[in-house]
């Protein structure tokens, strides 16, 4: 018989105050039959929510962090640390960070042309995460800088020459751009914060005589950018779903969110019951989500025994991560998919491609209190270079307080064996004389791997070059 996990929680006046007491525990069957259904809606709420909630959670946290609002650039100066978290981010390319909203009328994005030393990576998207456009050398401008201009469904307004016009179905969207540049050298580093003080952004009612952009670097900044799977969450859904346009295809779901609470245009109303069914179905639903990423909406790449997985789920692939089918919307594989990440693509696999493991050679968890080795196959199949990175299963952020996040090609020291092969060491402590080969994890925690391949070539998808599984050294 399933339990009901019961937090007692405590409310204020005016807003309800999570602040969980003595632990309690009630048979499911003693839930009235009303509870049973705002438990079950709140399970979906949350998985049908996933990209919408990722997106304002890292909003809300690069505003509480680093002051950054709507129409800033953030930047960094360094490459991104653990002190970043946000799902799944890379430690060998700068972050750019810019949201915008339509409330006021369209917004112009300049992007600058890609120089000899920095080309840029990235797309622009609604909050839903839904790709607009892929800008830089293999975006919609080609490198050569361009004037995007976001404008809201059916704009009525006059559209001027000379800008690339993206007609975008939500109010909000954000884009997360990374300089492409040499190394994380100083110099490179600098080259990339030049690059990146020449992106403007302001309301297209003021491009005769633009406000000057500001640019915060994020470096060192906390960005606590991670949903929590509490209670909580479904007052933040409840939030940015006032800002938000509700679409046709989300109708009948708002139906059932107003089932427990949750309507556009009224105020959010919850009591000591009810968030307490809200605790577990978070619970619930976070643990149905790594489900689906790690072992169902996540194929196996190679097609033999090795753990490697596609990131991308087919349905994201096939819908170019709109997730509409004809006759259905792809919900369970579009929130696994931002349970784990925070951006989208318009041509995957263009720029990057990534591929992602959880288990070891035996086909267990990858614990972070024991030790692993991986080799990597010599003359991996990339342009520029490739990394692995680890990420804690619970948040698909990066182990907090840990050194660095994992180990690129690119990295100064890497160990290289006589026959172009590498070792990397994964483990709480790093193997004496391979610290930098080691990828740091963190005792009692599982986690998964990405491998990235910045500039794949055509050996990556024809297979015919394979990554290796993890083999347990305890």
């Amino acid at each position: 018989m399933n339990k009901l996990a019961l937090i007692t929680m405590t409310l204020c006046m005016s807003a309800v105050s999570m602040m969980p007491a003595t632990s309690m525990a009630l048979e499911y069957s003693e839930l009235t039959t009303n509870e049973k259904m705002v438990h079950r809606r709140a399970v979906e709420t949350a998985v049908w929510a996933m990209p919408l909630l990722n997106y304002k959670t890292m909003r809300d946290a690069h505003l509480e962090g680093a002051g950054l609002d709507y129409n800033d650039v953030g930047y960094y100066s360094k490459i991104q640390t653990w002190r970043t978290q946000v799902t799944t981010p890379n430690n060998t390319t700068p972050y750019i960070f810019i949201s915008w909203q339509l409330n006021q009328g369209p917004v112009v994005i300049e992007i600058p042309a890609s120089s000899k030393d920095v080309k840029v990576f990235g797309t622009l998207m609604d909050s839903w995460q839904r790709p607009l456009d892929d800008v830089g050398v293999l975006g919609r401008d080609g490198g050569r800088g361009a004037k995007y201009l976001m404008v809201p469904p059916n704009y009525q307004g006059k559209i001027p020459t000379g800008y690339i016009m993206l007609e975008q179905a939500t109010n909000i969207g954000y884009t997360a751009l990374r300089p492409i540049i040499a190394d994380a050298s100083a110099e490179s580093l600098k080259e990339a914060e030049a690059w990146t003080k020449q992106i403007n952004v302001y309301p297209l009612a003021q491009a005769a005589n633009p406000r000057k952009t500001k640019h915060i670097d994020l470096h060192e900044k906390f960005i606590d950018g991670i949903v929590e799977f509490n209670a909580e969450m479904f007052e933040n859904i409840h939030s940015i779903i006032q800002e938000e346009v509700v679409e046709e295809k989300d109708l009948a779901i708002m139906g059932q969110l107003k089932g427990i609470g949750i309507e556009k245009g009224e105020k959010y109303q919850v009591n000591a019951r009810k968030l307490e069914i809200f605790q577990d179905a978070a619970e619930q639903a976070q643990e149905y989500l790594k489900d689906q990423l790690f072992n169902v909406n996540t194929s196996k790449f190679y097609g033999d025994q090795r753990q490697w997985r596609n990131l991308a789920p087919k349905a994201g692939l096939q819908t170019i991560f709109s997730w509409l089918y004809p006759n259905h919307l792809a919900l369970d594989a579009r929130a696994s998919t931002y349970y784990s990440a925070f951006t989208s693509v318009k041509n995957f696999g263009a720029a990057t491609y990534y591929l992602m493991d959880s288990y070891d050679s035996n086909g267990q968890a990858l614990d972070g209190g024991k030790n692993y080795q991986m080799t990597i196959p010599a003359d991996v199949p990339v342009k520029h270079f490739w990394s692995v990175l680890a990420h804690d299963a619970d948040t698909a952020g990066w182990f907090k307080h840990q050194p660095k996040a994992g180990v690129a090609s690119s990295d100064k020291g890497l160990v290289e064996n006589e026959d172009g092969t590498v070792d990397i060491y994964f483990g709480p402590q790093a193997p004496k004389g391979k610290e930098a080969n080691w990828v740091p994890t963190t005792a009692e925690k599982n986690y998964f791997l990405l491998f990235r391949f910045y500039g794949p070539t055509k050996e990556v998808f024809i297979k015919n070059w394979k990554l290796n599984d993890l083999v347990m050294m305890d």
